[in-house]
């Protein structure tokens, strides 16, 4: 993804995920498109095509084991598919940007496309969702005969998408742990389809009887979550992120005369989809 500003490369990206999530999920293409765009026109290097397929395979699998409707709200399909063709475009500026190199792209590419295998929607003790998928996705690269060195940046990678780590395996300032994070949100952090995921979360709680507090549908839980993101990379930059968040708290802000607290109790106060409909004008008008 070429971006001309900030703001119209967010804005092309959430065009292109809210398109493709009225089809159904497709691992298969995500992965394709996001090595595609790091490996620009080079081969695949050896074992990215077996390895890539293979989770891909495992991924759908796992989704296929629930009953039609019955995958997580918010921890489905889609989500993987979306973090990795995020995580393309954001491995692909950083390439731009002398960042990155090639090989750990494509592992850190490999490794989004795993990073929620066989989440189940339940809420175990921070990481242990991460490790499983850390260890079931770094196996699948052995089997498709990845050497050790790449096995363990998958690793890396999907266990720093543990919210609850600021450090995980690599440096916490790993630029490929880094991208995983803003990749794992990238369609979080969007201005529409991320309300409609923040109530998407909102549900997968509340199913696995969690409570969180104030809740992440409610126009104070994204308040409170938008204000929390930590700083972002160049290439998230360049693509629009922090224009993006800065945009939904000016717009809380406008709608609470100056306040973001009191525009997002505002919100809140309404009916949902008055509320949706104020807050989707007042960020298109910041």
């Amino acid at each position: 993804m070429t971006a001309s500003t900030p703001g119209a490369a967010l804005q092309r990206a959430e065009a292109e995920l809210v398109h493709l999530r009225a089809r159904p999920a497709d691992m298969g293409a995500a992965l394709t498109q996001a090595l595609g765009m790091v490996l620009r026109g080079q081969g695949l290097p050896p074992g990215v095509a077996e390895a890539a397929a293979l989770i891909a395979r495992a991924v759908e699998a796992h989704a296929a084991s629930f009953p039609p409707g019955g995958e997580p709200d918010y921890h489905d399909h889609h989500h993987q598919a979306e973090a990795t063709l995020a995580m393309g475009w954001l491995c692909a500026e950083a390439l731009r940007l002398g960042q990155l190199d090639a090989g750990h792209a494509v592992a850190g590419i490999l490794a989004m496309a795993g990073h929620d295998l066989q989440h189940d929607g339940s809420i175990p003790p921070p990481g242990t969702l991460e490790a499983r998928s850390a260890a079931l996705t770094a196996a699948l690269a052995a089997q498709a005969g990845l050497d050790q060195t790449v096995q363990d940046q998958i690793r890396q990678v999907i266990v720093a998408t543990d919210p609850s780590r600021a450090a995980a395996g690599l440096d916490e300032d790993s630029m490929l742990c880094r991208l995983a994070r803003e990749a794992d949100v990238f369609a979080s952090l969007t201005p529409e389809l991320g309300w409609r995921l923040s109530q998407a979360f909102a549900r997968e709680v509340r199913a696995a009887g969690g409570n969180a507090a104030p809740p992440p549908d409610s126009f104070a839980g994204r308040l409170q979550w938008l204000r929390a993101q930590r700083p972002m990379t160049e290439a998230a930059r360049n693509l629009g992120l922090e224009a993006g968040i800065a945009a939904q708290l000016a717009a809380m802000a406008d709608l609470g005369d100056g306040d973001p607290e009191a525009g997002a109790r505002r919100l809140d106060a309404m009916p949902p989809g008055e509320a949706c409909a104020h807050y989707r004008a007042a960020v298109a008008a910041v």
